[in-house]
């Protein structure tokens, strides 16, 4: 072995006795003498030990390691230690997140250990997911992820600049997969909020093992009965209303092309409509306040009859179509009790309700399906006379469809309140109606000759299709017809659809024949037509409308894109700003790295919020306040304006100072530029700030025209409303209400002449003084998030980047 070369330590003992000269100073006093002889001893015992241990490169590295261990082990006993609680039956908190167990969810004793998760164990799904909350992780006592007979409930509260407005539905609870790679959302959340302040709330019966808040950026709640397809015919329009399963209605949404339906193949020469609603989606706050408002005054607080009632409102909209109804599962229960309950609609022609449980279905109860789910499979093959794959396969379907219900569960359950209500209706038997079912559970599960064939009749063969049986599948004055297949998927099998084509036909009554007369006429363009009389100081006036696409419209026209970051946007003086949850970017480049909000034109600049100040800024120049709970807020170089909800369906519009502007009726609140003058706007009024004028939308409306924008065009208030419609005050407080369903309610802007009312794929201009209105019929490209106006071009920022219009 080669000789190591010797270590000189003669620098490090001159340097240990803080010499700064080759020769040392005479001690000045005995002390300092036997000090310094200590140290001399000191140095040497230390130089000794490094010798050896260099010499002993095993003993060496060993030391070193036993350091570091024991740092690491001090480091990891003094860490932050994740919030965590322990949870049996009642209510615990972890963090924001509320979890409730009810009393006898689970047949024996049962806990959970609820605790925060670090990031790392769950980095892939992050990456991949929006979630503005912790990832939590729920371990079960026993180890075992049961179902539980009753649901059991979470809450999680959040600021409220997560949702931007009161009819967003952009939070949802989510469930993450057991190796945390991937989530899905949890049916039936529902956003509410309380003292304490906003909130996102879901129930399930199986525990997950991790769970999270996912937000969904730009999204809106809609619903009623939107055109998916549009064709002008004689034909009666056909009327969807799904039911849990999402492909029954056909229905895709695009940022790309318009609406689609897979109804327009079978109808090809009818327009098609269908009926939204919530029953699986997050609830919006507003949707939320609503139902609970029903829950209060009805005997039977059913989320069904609530859109039973909603039905009924919005086929009110349409006196003068007849429509064919296609109902499936729950959305026929809606359907029958919209009708039962209201004779006096009698624009429906006929109805074929599929797979519809008028008599309730045992595959929803949750005390059932525990004896099943909890079982392995293979004992539960033994036990039940199944194959093991049918077990697997039943397990499955069963937690699949209980979970997605989860919301209504408890109306379709047999013997429910609801159900029996719905047998002592009389029959609308002036209205035309079949029932339709399958004869095949899905997935190939069949119970037929095992213990689980009595429980299970609708998982026989021949029995039922999944949901259904031959006796709850009609009340007594229907004809039921049974095709080959599943409750979701024997309604596109070749011979239903010819079936629905024979039972929906329709002829088209003779035309006499024309005669011509003496008198002279004018013809009127297709595209010209009377919308809306407009009520002013007593004087009628008339709006028209055209309809363009982008390309033919001469007052619109694409310039370029840009591939700027951001899902906000605000021109002042020719510059553009974006911003997003990751900075402000100013011209694509990122001049602020932290969540912005509320970025929008303010007088004489921009404004924009981070989650402890408000900012107003004019090119490099800013002027910062400080940020206060609020709806919505806007900045000015000499204040700021908050929109602040009061319990008591009130908004309160605050200065910086605490000063109270304006107190406005209604649930939330916005604070807008229009260009001209700051208006205070929530779902039911708008003020004018600078002049001290107050519009209210008028009593006895539907809930479906809470304002969602508002502008002042020649001394008009235009106002955009939830269902896609506008309200037009006069300056005397007249109002029309015109355009219901297409008139887009992100926002509205001022360009010239026009005021351009932008949606989430589309635009449409207004010519006040013409009384014109250009409806643009062609969407945009991709998802639009925001939209803003300087001088005559028109920016959206939308999911394909920065689209740069001339308007005018």
């Amino acid at each position: 072995m080669p000789k190591l070369p010797k270590l000189d330590f003669s620098k490090l003992a001159a340097v240990l006795k803080f010499g700064k000269s080759k020769e040392p100073k005479k001690p000045e006093s005995k002390e300092q003498a036997k000090t310094q002889k200590g140290l001399g001893v000191l140095l040497e015992k230390l130089k000794f030990f490094l010798t050896s241990l260099w010499h002993r490169k095993v003993l060496f590295f060993s030391v070193v390691g036993a350091i570091v261990l024991l740092g690491i082990l001090i480091a990891l006993l003094f860490r932050p230690k994740l919030p965590e609680a322990i949870l049996s039956e009642g209510t615990q908190t972890v963090e924001n997140l509320i979890i409730s167990i009810p009393t006898g969810a689970f047949p024996y004793e049962k806990s959970f250990k609820v605790r925060v998760v670090s990031q790392d164990s769950v980095q892939g799904v992050l990456s991949s997911g929006n979630f503005v909350s912790p990832i939590y992780e729920l371990i079960p006592s026993d180890g075992r992820y049961d179902m539980a007979t009753l649901p059991i409930k979470v809450r999680y509260y959040f600021p409220s600049r997560l949702i931007g407005s009161n009819d967003s539905n952009a939070l949802a609870f989510a469930g993450l997969s057991s190796d945390g790679k991937v989530y899905n959302i949890i049916s039936g959340s529902f956003i509410d909020k309380d003292s304490r302040g906003y909130f996102v709330e879901a129930s399930f019966f199986v525990v997950p093992r991790w769970l999270g808040v996912v937000s969904v950026p730009g999204k809106v709640l809609k619903t009623g009965i939107q055109e998916v397809y549009r064709v002008v015919s004689a034909y009666p329009p056909i009327l969807i209303i799904p039911g849990s399963d999402a492909n029954f209605a056909g229905y895709y949404e695009s940022a790309k092309v318009t609406p689609l339906s897979t109804w327009q193949g079978v109808f090809p020469e009818r327009s098609i409509y269908v009926y939204r609603y919530p029953l699986n989606d997050t609830k919006s706050y507003n949707y939320t306040r609503a139902f609970k408002a029903f829950q209060e005054s009805n005997p039977i607080p059913s989320p069904i009859l609530f859109e039973a009632e909603r039905l009924a409102q919005e086929l009110k909209r349409y006196p003068d179509v007849q429509f064919d109804v296609l109902a499936h599962e729950v959305g026929g229960l809606i359907l029958y009790y919209c009708l039962a309950t209201h004779p006096e609609i009698k624009n429906i022609r006929k109805v074929a309700y599929v797979s519809t449980p008028f008599y309730g279905t045992n595959v929803v109860d949750p005390r059932l399906a525990t004896t099943v789910y909890a079982s392995k499979p293979s004992a539960a093959a033994l036990l039940y006379n199944l194959p093991e794959s049918v077990v697997a396969t039943l397990q499955g379907y069963l937690k699949s469809y209980i979970e997605a219900v989860n919301i209504y569960y408890s109306d379709v359950l047999p013997n429910s309140e609801f159900l029996k209500r719905l047998q002592y209706f009389p029959y609308r038997t002036d209205i035309p109606t079949i029932a339709y079912m399958g004869n095949t559970p899905p997935l190939s599960i069949d119970v037929g000759g095992s213990l689980l064939e009595k429980l299970y009749p609708e998982l026989t063969m021949n029995l039922g299709d999944g949901v259904v049986t031959k006796n709850s599948a009609r009340l007594p004055y229907m004809t039921l017809k049974i095709f080959n297949g599943s409750w979701n998927d024997f309604y596109s099998s070749e011979g239903f659809i010819e079936e629905i084509k024979r039972f929906f036909a329709f002829e088209i009554p003779q035309i006499p024949a024309y005669k011509d007369d003496t008198f002279a006429e004018r013809v009127r363009s297709e595209k010209e037509k009377v919308f809306e009389r407009f009520i002013t100081s007593g004087s009628a006036e008339q709006f028209y409308v055209d309809e363009w696409k982008i390309g033919d419209n001469p007052y619109v026209k694409f310039l370029r894109s840009y591939n700027y970051p951001g899902t906000q946007v605000a021109v002042y003086g020719g510059i553009v700003y974006t911003a997003d949850e990751k900075g402000l970017y100013v011209a694509g480049t990122r001049v602020w790295e932290e969540y912005i909000m509320g970025l929008k034109e303010t007088i004489d600049g921009v404004s924009y919020g981070t989650q402890t100040k408000v900012y107003y800024r004019k090119l490099a120049d800013t002027v910062a306040f400080e940020q206060t709970p609020s709806d919505d807020f806007i900045a000015t170089k000499d204040y700021a304006i908050f929109a602040q909800p009061r319990s008591n369906d009130k908004v309160d519009f605050v200065d910086n100072t605490g000063n109270v502007l304006a107190t406005l009726r209604g649930v939330y609140g916005k604070v807008i530029y229009d260009g001209n003058e700051i208006l205070f706007m929530t779902n039911r009024e708008v003020y004018r700030y600078l002049y001290g004028v107050k519009y209210t939308a008028p009593l006895g409306l539907r809930n479906s025209y809470d304002l969602t924008y508002a502008i002042v065009a020649d001394d008009y208030i235009l106002a955009t409303t939830r269902a896609y419609g506008l309200l037009i005050f006069d300056k005397l407080g007249n109002y029309a209400y015109t355009g219901e369903g297409w008139i887009g309610n992100l926002g509205l802007y001022r360009s010239g002449n026009f005021v351009v009312a932008v949606g989430d794929s589309f635009i449409t201009l207004i010519d006040v003084s013409a009384r014109r209105i250009h409806r643009i019929v062609e969407d945009v490209a991709g998802i639009v998030y925001d939209a803003t106006v300087w001088e005559d071009k028109l920016y959206l920022m939308t999911s394909e980047g920065l689209l740069i219009f001339k308007i005018g």
